[in-house]
């Protein structure tokens, strides 16, 4: 005998989570600010965590970076006589992203949002410069045989590529979120807001 067991869900949803929920769709820029901060400091926290004697806890801080960057110790940036855990086009990539979001958060008032074609624009010298590096590091061409220190054109392509896609997400992404968002919090828990149409 097999016995089926249906379960319907109730038709209302949990306030305290309707609350939450919208109180993050009305505090989404902080809450995306704070995360882009932690993401973008700890790959520094874990080279001053190795110098001042905590090698274990430096490590793993590295460790969680290694499959989210290549960690190219030609291509990275060095603190306190270790290796950032991140390489330069992410350091100024997400450092980017939180720099613009925090001053997107005095600017939003005149910030509107840009064309996506105008955001693939920003993003083509990114997809470029990354492009032509890995096909050089795959294929040992040549190509890219100017150096990787600090202050060489491979450095400043990838610092400034990284800062061009920061840019597009702010000027494509931060001001439509800022406009949905807040938006759509009153509308939470409300009756028939979760009905298909």
């Amino acid at each position: 005998m097999i016995l089926i067991m249906t379960i319907n869900p109730p038709s209302y949803s949990a306030p305290w989570i309707d609350r939450a929920v919208a109180w993050m769709f009305r505090r989404w820029l902080l809450i995306v600010n704070g995360l882009l901060g932690i993401y973008a400091g700890l790959p520094w926290l874990s080279p001053w965590l190795k110098a001042n004697g905590h090698p274990l806890a430096g490590e793993i801080i590295f460790r969680i970076y290694t499959p989210l960057c290549h960690q190219r110790p030609e291509r990275s940036f060095c603190f306190c006589g270790y290796q950032v855990a991140f390489c330069h086009r992410c350091t100024s990539f997400y450092g980017g992203l939180f720099i613009a979001g925090m001053l997107f958060s005095f600017a939003r008032r005149w910030i509107r949002p840009v064309s996506l074609r105008f955001g693939v624009f920003l993003l083509l010298p990114m997809t470029l410069d990354a492009g032509s590096h890995m096909i050089n590091d795959i294929l040992h061409l040549g190509w890219r045989s100017g150096g990787d220190d600090i202050g060489s054109l491979n450095f400043w392509l990838r610092i400034i590529t990284g800062a061009l896609a920061a840019l597009a997400v702010l000027l494509v992404v931060y001001p439509r979120l800022d406009r949905e968002l807040p938006a759509q919090a009153p509308l939470i828990g409300s009756p028939g807001t979760y009905e298909a149409t």
